[in-house]
């Protein structure tokens, strides 16, 4: 079962590392765009796949590789908080950072109302180097995990 889901958690960093490509990508398309009073919509479109990607790149290194990785090394269970916090102790990130990347991810989800947007992409822009922050060291810490 181990073999298993390292063999999965390898494949996960591969979709990892792209993901982290693609919010780079959009982060670079969207400098100084964020606090813009008026907006043409190609440089909406941008910040809504800024935001998009955002969100993926949170998900897929909480829900997923995080605890991929607990469950390989059977530290598995728990909250999401219980994740992160995990994370902060093998030096990834800062929790509190990670919190509120997670609370932004969730407001990305489920916020419906255009007057938010434009905070919404302000957050994103200033989390998003923290969250791409995260993605080295988790790749390096998973390069270590015995096969």
């Amino acid at each position: 079962m181990t073999r298993e889901k390292i063999d999965l958690l390898q494949e996960e960093l591969v979709g990892l590392q792209l993901a982290a490509g693609y919010l780079g990508y959009s982060m670079e398309r969207c400098l100084n765009l964020t606090g813009q009073e008026e907006m043409q919509p190609e440089q909406l479109e941008r910040l809504e796949s800024l935001t998009s990607r955002f969100a993926r790149l949170a998900d897929l290194l909480i829900q997923r590789i995080f605890r991929l990785i607990d469950e390989i090394e059977l530290t598995g269970g728990g909250t999401i908080l219980d994740r992160i916090y995990r994370a902060e102790k093998r030096d990834w990130a800062d929790a509190s950072e990670m919190i509120k990347i997670r609370e932004l991810r969730n407001l990305i989800a489920h916020e419906y109302s255009n007057e938010k947007m434009s905070e919404i992409y302000t957050a994103v822009a200033i989390l998003s180097p923290a969250l791409l922050a995260v993605v080295p060291k988790v790749i390096a810490y998973a390069d270590n995990i015995p096969r």
